[in-house]
């Protein structure tokens, strides 16, 4: 329980000092959370904490940037953060490297396309066309940075969390199995048995 505390806690502190400390937009650890907890968090951290974690650092961020504690973003975020959720429980039943992953790119598509769909129908900058949401999904609107951007900072920062966390975590395991139980193959692409 403890890991699953200071794991949560410190995804949203990651997340929370971006904007002070510089970085890629969306590069946040928020999607692996998501994912790994169905893997490796106890009930009901495994997606409470995750949503939790969502809504502390939205309420930070929005704060920060002068909008509302919560808006429409975050309940999109928050929406994906439960398909990515019971995605990573469907996983955990096929406990592979490869399929980790995977599943975090996966779970970096899923966020995109639902995100950005909301910020599409919701915002009166693109047209709700076919060609508006196509341009929500690669160029956004002229005042920002592209789209497309976003999803490539999100798949990297969800492969690098996603194998932080299923590394980190594996390793503590393995070096402390009177704690934790291991549940992928040492360093192998195959699931568990």
């Amino acid at each position: 329980m403890p890991l699953a505390i200071l794991l949560i806690l410190g995804t949203a502190l990651f997340r929370c000092l971006r904007p002070w400390v510089g970085g890629p937009e969306n590069f946040a650890p928020m999607a692996a959370l998501a994912l790994c907890g169905g893997l490796y968090l106890p009930r009901p951290w495994n997606w409470a904490g995750p949503l939790l974690c969502l809504l502390v650092s939205d309420a930070v961020l929005n704060l920060h940037y002068g909008l509302a504690i919560w808006t429409g973003s975050t309940l999109a975020a928050m929406a994906s953060y439960v398909v990515i959720f019971f995605f990573g429980n469907w996983l955990a039943r096929r406990p592979s490297w490869m399929g980790w992953l995977a599943g975090s790119l996966v779970a970096s598509i899923l966020f995109y396309l639902l995100t950005n769909t909301e910020a599409w129908w919701f915002l009166p900058g693109y047209e709700k066309s076919w060609a508006g949401w196509v341009q929500a999904l690669t160029l956004g609107l002229p005042e920002y940075p592209p789209t497309w951007t976003f999803l490539r900072n999100s798949v990297v920062s969800d492969m690098i969390f996603t194998l932080v966390f299923v590394a980190g975590v594996e390793w503590a395991a393995r070096r402390f199995p009177q704690n934790l139980r291991p549940r992928l193959v040492r360093w192998s692409f195959r699931p568990a048995r």
